[in-house]
């Protein structure tokens, strides 16, 4: 069964984070992707610090660059949420937020670790 015109085949790839390094890395990472045969890089895991410094502040400029990066050298993006590490101003304005482990201790706004 055929799911899309798009993919006719089972795509490889996985997380991307160049946010988290130099720019100067990112060409060398395009080379090496290509070469591992990466179809897909999902983006934006980590990024939303970056993208929201602060609660009336919204950046999106590496997020651009790094979109027409990628694009450029022929990768399809699964653009996640950002939500797997929100930014610290918004732990410490919003509590309620932060993360409970399975035990019902809850993680603290300084380093996310459990208290």
């Amino acid at each position: 069964m055929k799911y899309s015109n798009k993919v006719n085949k089972i795509v490889y790839g996985g997380d991307y984070n160049p946010e988290q390094w130099p720019k100067e890395v990112w060409k060398e990472d395009m080379k090496l992707l290509k070469e591992a045969h990466i179809d897909v890089l999902t983006l934006n895991v980590f990024a939303w610090a970056s993208l929201q410094p602060s609660e009336e502040e919204y950046d999106f400029s590496r997020l651009d660059e790094i979109m027409e990066l990628v694009g450029e050298h022929g990768f399809s993006v699964c653009l996640a949420t950002s939500t797997a590490a929100h930014p610290a101003w918004m732990a410490k304005k919003y509590p309620d937020i932060l993360r409970v482990e399975f035990n019902g201790m809850k993680h603290n706004s300084e380093d996310g670790i459990p208290v």
